[in-house]
């Protein structure tokens, strides 16, 4: 229960279309397979298909990201705490991250000192909703036009849109110093397909292009994603009964006298009355993984994975002994 991942089976569309080009494995790109799925990508993003770009994971499209600021001379930032993925990926490019913290306690953004922090020379790193913490960072308009006039560069990494409904995709036909980031990896239950694309105005995707192998997303890994975009409404369901058991997850929580965040994605973020790590090492004991962290300003959270109901249960049980020792 630590990787986010989908407690449910891909769509059986998925297998469908990874048995139709097994056949053709022999092969780096099959140009059919990839007119097809950019097609149905750009249909699912309301955007026409020079706005979209198909990269092996998000993992990928940040990786790209980083490394086109590296050559264009803009120096990352990001808030804290963040997707803590995005500063690893800049560790392997030996390129440094400036954080801003967030307000402590609600994890909202500061506005302040993200204002302070603002320059033509800098990118800006956003997961919205944010991974730790669950929440949005941000909702209006008025906020992303903040952002994209302070900073070079906005990368928006909306890994769990599908469970928050919120997008700013289509501003990218306003600005050119914005990307958007997606993965199939979490509401399309393919974390093991590494498929993630990136959404942006057709020069700047083409600059991000550049910066990763050719032929590098699997001829699988496209069929799956395309399997998976033509049954959007088994991906739905899926979502659905993911809040509905996130749900169920936070008001047992409660009931344990714990404080989950109000959560956007697959997974809470738990605040403690001990240390998230003594937890966790004790979780891991019985079989069950969580994160959790040493940074002071989140040292007494966890984050948890929504799982199968059975799991969740084993989760709660293990926390009832614990909290009861």
């Amino acid at each position: 229960m630590h990787l986010n991942e989908s407690p449910f089976e891909p769509s059986k569309l998925v297998s469908t279309y990874i048995s139709k080009y097994v056949s053709v494995l022999n092969l780096y790109h099959v140009e059919e397979l990839e007119r097809e799925f950019l097609k149905k990508l750009s249909d699912y993003v309301k955007l026409p298909e020079e706005y979209v770009g198909v990269f092996p994971s998000s993992s990928e499209v940040l990786m790209s990201i980083i490394r086109f600021c590296r050559s264009r001379g803009l120096r990352l930032s990001s808030v804290w705490p963040s997707f803590h993925g995005f500063i690893e990926f800049a560790q392997v490019e030996n390129v440094d991250v400036d954080l801003i913290n967030l307000i402590p306690g609600s994890f909202e953004l500061d506005l302040v000192k993200i204002a302070r922090e603002g320059s033509s020379n800098k990118a800006l790193y956003l997961a919205n909703p944010n991974n730790p913490t669950s929440n949005m960072l941000f909702q209006e308009e008025e906020t992303l036009d903040f952002l994209v006039n302070r900073f070079g560069l906005v990368v928006v990494d909306e890994a769990y849109f599908e469970f928050s409904k919120f997008t700013v995709a289509d501003k990218v036909t306003n600005y050119d110093n914005l990307v958007v980031v997606r993965t199939f990896s979490k509401a399309f239950s393919l974390a093991g397909a590494r498929v993630g694309y990136a959404i942006a105005n057709p020069e700047l995707l083409r600059e991000l292009k550049r910066r990763t192998a050719l032929f590098s997303v699997a001829i699988t890994s496209l069929a799956a994603a395309l399997g998976a975009l033509e049954d959007i409404k088994y991906m739905e369901e899926i979502v659905s009964r993911v809040i509905e058991l996130r749900e169920e997850l936070r008001e047992s929580l409660v009931e344990l006298g714990l404080n989950a965040l109000d959560s956007r994605t697959n997974f809470l973020f738990v605040k403690l009355p001990t240390t998230g790590r003594s937890l966790a090492k004790y979780l891991v004991e019985k079989g069950i993984k969580v994160r959790s962290y040493d940074d002071e300003l989140i040292r007494n959270y966890i984050r948890v994975s929504i799982s199968s109901r059975e799991n969740n249960l084993r989760f709660l049980r293990a926390l009832y002994e614990y909290f009861k020792m």
